[in-house]
């Protein structure tokens, strides 16, 4: 089952956008240009050790509290296998911004883990070995970012459990990501939501999101446009983005389709008809957090077709 021919392997996987605005777990898309690469290297004593994390911010080193190691105990620990690894760890996503980043590790380690069998796991397989990454990060197994990490493109979940996937058309859309200087942990942002909504918002986020996908399917950018807009998710998490409104607002005012949280925040996504107009969008919703005093970092990216891989 181990191929004795390899001794390393490096993986990237990709920063993703999650729930989409209205697709709450459930939608998620990869970007271009930003994510976090692992590289194992095999060991002889059969430990598995992470050796080093390029990161700016403070990172856990024990097995059990960190996404990417802890897969890949439970990657050899489900097929019986006596390998150890020195695990490096690079981050490119920054922690807790709403941007994947611990699906991207998780994703990105089984990736690399893949490269060691003569029988690669499956798609569905390794995302549900990446959801036990999720459930230690955020206290549930959502896969809304795994998804797209390990498909690419835009992506449906339709199914939970098992994990069904369905790969949307992903519109000829730039998408402008933009990171406040600000940490908001996914557990707390979901500790944030109300167990429980009304009837009515239920109907209308569901006509939203039915609305959305058909548009991706008639290519209708105007419709999408009407189509995002979230009414049970995102107001209760404004509150982690001062004046959260103002900033939706001077996006929409320069031309996004549409603008909303990615997967739990704070990072902001909008998506944008041309470069152009993804470039006046991001410096509008860059100067609305400035007079926040809030600084951020900014991406403008096409919804990308590439997927988590080796490198």
């Amino acid at each position: 089952m181990i191929n004795s021919e390899i001794q390393r392997a490096k993986a990237f996987a990709p920063a993703t956008c999650a729930n989409v605005g209205v697709g709450f777990d459930i939608l998620g898309f990869a970007l271009e240009g930003v994510g976090d690469e692992v590289t194992l290297i095999k060991r002889d004593d059969h430990r598995i050790v992470i050796e080093s994390i390029d990161s700016p911010d403070n990172l856990p080193l024990a097995n059990d509290k960190n996404t990417a190691s802890l897969v890949i105990e439970k990657f050899c620990s489900s097929l019986n296998l006596d390998l150890g690894f020195s695990i490096h760890i690079k981050k490119g996503i920054p922690l807790c911004s709403g941007m994947g980043g611990s699906a991207a590790s998780a994703v990105a380690a089984l990736i690399a883990c893949n490269a060691f069998l003569q029988s690669p796991l499956s798609l569905y397989e390794l995302a549900e070995l990446a959801r036990l990454g999720e459930q230690l990060a955020s206290g549930e197994a959502h896969a809304d970012n795994i998804i797209p990490c390990l498909f690419g493109g835009l992506t449906l979940i339709h199914c939970q459990d098992p994990l069904k996937v369905i790969q949307l058309p992903t519109p000829k859309l730039y998408c402008v990501l933009i990171h406040p200087h600000l940490k908001v942990s996914t557990r707390d942002a979901r500790n944030a939501l109300a167990k429980e909504i009304s009837l009515k918002k239920q109907v209308q986020q569901s006509a939203q999101l039915a609305s959305f996908i058909s548009a991706l399917y008639e290519n209708d950018y105007q419709r999408l446009q009407q189509s995002m807009n979230d009414v049970i998710i995102e107001p209760q998490r404004a509150q982690f983005v001062p004046n959260f409104y103002k900033i939706k607002e001077a996006a929409l005012q320069a031309g996004a389709l549409g603008m909303s949280f990615s997967g739990s925040g704070p990072a902001l996504f909008a998506f944008a008809r041309t470069m152009k107009e993804a470039e006046l969008i991001k410096e509008a919703m860059r100067l609305h957090l400035q007079e926040e005093n809030l600084g951020s970092d900014w991406w403008i990216s096409p919804i990308s077709e590439r997927a988590a891989r080796l490198i």
